[in-house]
């Protein structure tokens, strides 16, 4: 993906303009720190924040006045104005402020009605558009036993089970390195694969790929050594950041833990140079460095169990790059070690000695659950809401769960569908 060090002209000349003086305090720390780490920044986090300043800068002061009406109203009952706010960037002591206050819930309103009218007034301006169809693809692998009699009732009645069929010649591949292969099945009306049925996708940031392994990546990698062009997808494999894994948990662990630290903690963790530590398929990307580092400062478990990094990124790429197709692969994971897997930024390896055990049945169980959050975290957004198939497969029994739009090809297939069929209805749907 593209960075850039600069924001685009009609931005930065209307931020020249005195722009941010009509912005209530409390939008200052999110508006300075995102225009500070433009670079670091997808393509959907700068349309956000650049739709909400244009918009500003689009109305007349009385106008401006009024939008930020309920924000300044809050914050004067807060005494935001006696507070120790950083306007520089979001730190744990501004949050913390906010938190405490008894007008937060109303605080939180008020800005989410300030972001819905810059959103509302880009909609009205602009033309209608057609929608893009979008893809979410879950993979169980084949290692993690998955009982067919209850592979899928914690998705409810939302979707539709329905069996697969593997050729032999399929076997060249896991079923999700089919998928996304070209390889040619005995079914195929032609061999593109998902990755294939990305050309009219203008970022990277479109596609995302998440290995708790490192498998699915390595094979991608394989198939895209030999193109000079640039990283057409964000590639992210918990085995190939190992290092990265490693020497961040160190850097943590040498540091103190005291709240009252934290701020100091984080800041310093932000400064670090992460680019020795990454596969060349991340160091290449400011903005994948800086995701990275983000997701594993968040104490969410990525940094020690590759399911979690899984869940985790994908839930964050939903979040922040709106993707257009992401697929995200579970894997194995050992058994938690004594007294250890309640730190969440410890190696158990490295801090127990005793040798890990690997857990087929935790793993199985976590991927059972986590990918149907990994669905959960992408259809809180609109984007997800209406034009996304999600397809979630159990290779061990040879089963898929799909949830799609009516208008979905796979949801009137009838018998077990070959595995080369099903990727050609996914291409179909995302060209």
């Amino acid at each position: 993906m593209t960075a850039t060090n600069s924001l685009p002209d009609d931005l930065q000349a209307a931020l020249d303009k005195g722009l941010l003086k009509r912005f209530p305090l409390t939008f200052l720390p999110f508006i300075n720190q995102q225009l500070r780490e433009w670079q670091f920044l997808f393509p959907n986090e700068r349309r956000s924040v650049a739709r909400l300043l244009f918009y500003v800068a689009s109305l007349n002061e009385e106008q401006s006045s009024v939008l930020f009406h309920d924000v300044r109203a809050v914050e004067e009952k807060m005494g935001v104005r006696h507070w120790q706010l950083s306007t520089s960037e979001q730190t744990i002591q501004n949050s913390s402020e906010l938190a405490r206050s008894p007008y937060f819930q109303e605080w939180r309103s008020a800005v989410q009605t300030v972001f819905d009218a810059a959103d509302k007034h880009e909609v009205n301006a602009r033309e209608t558009t057609k929608r893009q169809n979008r893809l979410v693809l879950l993979d169980i692998p084949q290692s993690l036993p998955i009982q067919a009699q209850d592979a899928w009732k914690r998705w409810g009645n939302i979707g539709r089970t329905v069996t697969l069929s593997f050729d032999s010649s399929e076997q060249m591949h896991s079923p999700m390195g089919f998928l996304l292969s070209n390889q040619r099945g005995p079914t195929s009306s032609d061999s593109s694969g998902l990755l294939e049925a990305r050309n009219h996708l203008v970022s990277a940031a479109d596609i995302w790929i998440v290995d708790a392994g490192r498998s699915v990546i390595d094979a991608v990698l394989a198939t895209e050594s030999s193109t000079t062009d640039p990283a057409r997808a964000i590639l992210l494999s918990y085995n190939r950041l190992d290092a990265y894994r490693q020497a961040f948990s160190h850097e943590m662990n040498s540091m103190r833990k005291d709240l009252a630290d934290a701020d100091a903690v984080f800041a310093r963790m932000r400064k670090l140079d992460v680019i020795p530590w990454c596969p060349p398929e991340v160091a290449a990307d400011p903005a994948v460095r800086e995701f990275l580092r983000s997701l594993y400062l968040s104490g969410n478990g990525a940094v020690i169990f590759g399911n979690s990094f899984v869940e985790w990124a994908a839930s964050e790429a939903f979040r922040r790059a709106r993707p257009h197709f992401l697929a995200a692969s579970f894997g194995l994971r050992s058994k938690p070690k004594p007294f250890t897997s309640v730190a969440v930024f410890e190696n158990p390896d490295q801090v127990n000695p005793l040798p890990a055990v690997d857990d087929l049945t935790g793993s199985a169980l976590d991927a059972q659950v986590l990918s149907l959050y990994v669905w959960l975290a992408a259809s809180r957004y609109e984007e997800y809401q209406h034009s996304t198939i999600c397809v979630c497969l159990a290779e061990s029994i040879a089963q898929a769960y799909i949830v799609a739009p009516p208008e979905c090809s796979l949801l009137t297939e009838q018998g077990p569908i070959p595995l080369d069929r099903m990727r050609d209805a996914l291409v179909t749907w995302m060209n």
